[in-house]
């Protein structure tokens, strides 16, 4: 990674594009030249799993089988319909995604063991479909007398398959890095390390990891289209569970997540092999005990192992925060905000959140108007969390009705609200810890985003000009929370006072039409505490609706328009600063009796 950020990924390109030119011409005989195209193969596996697995975060123990589904659509297609490589190619991979999108469906829903069960369970479902179904595939006998390999009416050599499969794995390669170097690699991410926050921000967990598998079917799909190409003939025993383990084996050996990790997993596991025949029956002993000792030694991967290194002894570059909101990078230019001052910008009527017997919310009925600051306050145990997760679209109420911009959002989930323009922050703050501080405001913008799929594989100019825009805003959401030097540091290591001005940053990216947050002066010093009032109070001064839920009392009253008292669930008060604070009943819930002097100890 550091490398190619630091050459280029162009060069990367041509260099490897360079390197395959000429290794025809370099390999003793045929033998080497079809291992050189295996790897080629393996590569594009290993790639399309590297998303699922490395970006994702899926474990999958079923690629064999979607291997399987490509070569035997490519056998079939071309042995009983005639058709050409191309069209049997692009059947193909089309067949394996599908098949993908099938798998998917089951399995994104489960997590761990589940997962691996499910997808282990699809490669053996596919090989024994391969042997029973024998009127199609051939049983155990295989399909044989596959065509060799043709493109525009000749037939290609070995050097001419060997180039027509370095020409698809470089594709493969630079689509694998367009996808990992945009906003759908940075949402793949967000989704592997809090779904939590990504669904805050406007990402769909389900869709993302759709996505992801149906990618690494593809790849899959069309890798197992070349092998049959390559072999002629197909038969089960060719696709096991082992090619399973290896293909999985192939991106954490090089390094889970990383661009080039791929590349290095396959071509180490593709030829180890041949050099440890010379084992004899040892052989996967000693294959097995170099890939542990390797394993121990980097359990980050080769690459992941060497970027930790380089950063460990990099040179140390000293940063210092500044003081937030920064007076010359001013929010009006960021928000975007276009309340209607005096408008209902949320509702809530008759609020119920029950689990079984608790009634947490009962019957709260409050009304935030477009522009203002409303707090909602009361004891702990109150039923504040609840409410907020409940307007948030992370619980769904059991009765009563949420309006959102004049909208009945009730049945609506957090992701779905996101996209509306409902941002949060949350009381332990929930970060994608191993992206760059800056990759993380940019994942608040993701919804925001107009450039599609199709635009961002093959970087056209909508793919540059959002990237442009949104990072440039990013970089000033940065400065203005005061964290402009922190934008290439990894958002787990800032101290927490700082990962609280990075999520509301990443709120704040979003250009929300109301900003929810939870607790935002929990665990903060004096000096934090200030100029989070001072946020605030700047956001207020640009309309935007901000509902606060908070302890502090000075930060109540210093920032609030409306402030409304929940004690066991249930709205006991709502006014105005003044009404509330000397309001018996808001007295009582905190004191048990009203006092006779005024105290500044609840809120």
């Amino acid at each position: 990674m550091h490398t190619i950020k630091k050459f280029g990924f162009p060069v990367l390109v041509a260099g490897l594009g360079i390197a395959l030119y000429l290794l025809p011409h370099m390999v003793a005989n045929v033998y080497e030249l079809r291992i050189w195209m295996l790897l080629l193969i393996y590569v594009m596996v290993a790639l399309g799993l590297n998303l699922l697995t490395g970006l994702t975060g899926l474990i999958s123990l079923g690629q064999a089988g979607l291997f399987a589904i490509g070569a035997y659509a490519v056998a079939i297609l071309s042995t009983r319909f005639g058709l050409g490589m191309i069209p049997c190619m692009l059947i193909a991979t089309a067949l394996a995604a599908v098949f993908g999108a099938i798998l998917a469906y089951p399995t994104v829903r489960v997590r761990g063991v589940y997962l691996a069960v499910i997808t282990i369970a699809f490669g053996i479902i596919v090989e024994n479909v391969a042997i029973e179904w024998q009127s199609l595939t051939g049983g155990t006998a295989g399909i044989s007398s596959i065509p060799s390999p043709a493109l525009l009416g000749a037939t290609l050599d070995e050097t001419g398959y060997f180039t027509a499969l370095a020409v698809l794995a470089m594709v493969a390669f630079i689509l694998h890095y367009n996808l990992i170097k945009s906003r759908y690699g940075r949402a793949m991410r967000a989704v592997s390390q809090s779904e939590t926050a990504a669904r805050t921000v406007g990402i769909n967990p389900v869709m993302m990891r759709l996505m992801s598998f149906v990618i690494a079917a593809a790849f899959a799909g069309a890798a197992g289209g070349a092998y049959a190409y390559l072999n002629l003939y197909v038969n089960p025993d060719t696709f096991r569970f082992d090619d399973s383990v290896r293909f999985l084996l192939m991106v954490i050996l090089g390094g889970s997540g990383t661009v080039i990790g791929p590349v290095l997993g396959a071509t180490v596991l593709t030829f180890i092999p041949e050099y440890l025949q010379a084992f004899g029956s040892w052989q996967r002993f000693a294959y097995g005990a170099l890939l542990a000792l390797v394993m121990f030694g980097m359990p980050l991967g080769i690459v992941g192992t060497a970027n930790a290194w380089a950063t460990r002894f990099s040179k140390k570059v000293s940063r210092r925060s500044r003081p937030w909101p920064r007076p010359d990078n001013d929010a009006q230019n960021l928000l975007g905000v276009e309340a209607v001052a005096g408008a209902a910008c949320l509702e809530t009527v008759n609020l119920t959140m029950a689990f079984g017997g608790l009634v947490a919310n009962q019957d709260v009925s409050a009304s935030l108007k477009a522009g203002q600051v409303h707090a909602v306050i009361g004891p702990n145990g109150a039923g504040k969390s609840t409410f907020i997760n409940c307007v948030s679209g992370f619980y769904t109420p059991t009765g009563g009705t949420i309006r959102f911009l004049g909208e009945n959002v009730t049945a609506k989930v957090s992701h779905q609200l996101a996209r509306m323009g409902l941002a949060r922050t949350f009381q332990n703050t929930e970060l994608f810890g191993d992206m760059t501080v800056l990759e993380n405001v940019l994942v608040g913008a993701n919804a925001r985003y107009r450039s599609g799929l199709v635009a961002t594989l093959l970087r056209l100019p909508s793919f540059f000009r959002d990237e442009k825009k949104y990072t440039e805003e990013a970089r000033q959401l940065l400065a203005y929370v005061g964290l402009d030097e922190y934008a290439d540091e990894k958002a787990r290591n800032l101290p927490f006072g700082h990962q609280r001005r990075l999520e509301i940053a990443r709120a704040l990216a979003m250009s929300p039409k109301l900003l929810l947050l939870d607790e935002p002066a929990a665990g903060l010093t004096h000096g934090e505490i200030e100029d989070l009032i001072k946020l605030i109070r700047n956001l207020a001064s640009h309309r935007l609706t901000i509902l606060l839920v908070e302890h502090h009392v000075d930060m109540i009253m210093a920032v609030s328009d409306h402030v409304t008292v929940l004690d066991y669930g249930k709205v006991i008060a709502s006014g105005s600063v003044a009404e509330v604070r000397n309001d018996p009943a808001v007295i009582e819930a905190y004191f048990g009796a009203a006092p006779a002097v005024e105290s500044k100890e609840y809120a």
